[in-house]
């Protein structure tokens, strides 16, 4: 989760809590998209989501806190099930592999793509879409397997380890660049279509 000053005050546990944080986030992602993140203050997002200032406050100390939580949830709402996805049976060659990681993704933020743009645009990446070190040893974990999996196809000097750290940062970066500059790279395939021939040849090195 976000830290520091954006860190939420408190974890809410019970389901009536849950829930008020949840009609929070909703109500900051209309509003960022509706009205820009200038107008997303801590007032009006308590008025849009139907809940006092006070209760408000029981959770996030400002709205940069608010607005890194909405980062958080979405980005996780996407990544979740595309590395589930990635930890199951590998019965496809590995560029297929690749392009149905990259399809799934893509799809994910362009379903979201002008929330997206204004938390890239308002957020800084670590605040906003910080992961554990633990989750990142996990999902590090189940990239090598999948590489592992592919062996006989990556390029003979392929190293494991350090592809299984740079392959995600490299896509995550390409992927927001393209959301920032080229949105229309994520509607039309072109994203998915470059980034699918050169992560190939980077693994493969054209085998």
């Amino acid at each position: 989760m976000p830290h520091g000053a954006n860190r939420p005050r408190k974890t809410p546990r019970q389901a009536r809590s849950l829930a008020t944080v949840e009609v929070i986030l909703d109500a900051t992602a209309r509003l960022l998209v509706d009205e820009g993140y200038e107008q997303a203050t801590t007032n009006r997002i308590a008025e849009r989501a139907g809940v006092s200032i006070g209760s408000l406050y029981q959770y996030f100390p400002n709205r940069e806190s608010v607005v890194a939580a909405v980062a958080h949830r979405l980005k996780a709402g996407i990544v979740k099930p595309l590395w589930l996805a990635m930890s199951e049976k590998h019965e496809r060659d590995l560029r297929s592999e690749i392009s149905l990681g990259l399809r799934t993704s893509i799809a994910g933020h362009a379903s979201a793509l002008p929330l997206f743009r204004i938390l890239l645009e308002v957020t800084s990446r670590p605040a906003a879409m910080e992961w554990s070190a633990e989750v990142f040893r996990e999902r590090q974990t189940i990239l090598r397997n999948l590489l592992n999996a592919h062996a006989g196809e990556l390029r003979a000097d392929f190293d494991v380890e350090a592809g299984s750290f740079f392959l995600p940062r490299m896509v995550g970066s390409a992927i927001d660049t393209a959301i920032l500059v080229r949105p229309v790279a994520l509607a039309n395939g072109e994203l998915e279509r470059e980034l699918t021939t050169m992560l190939s040849y980077y693994l493969t090195g054209g085998r």
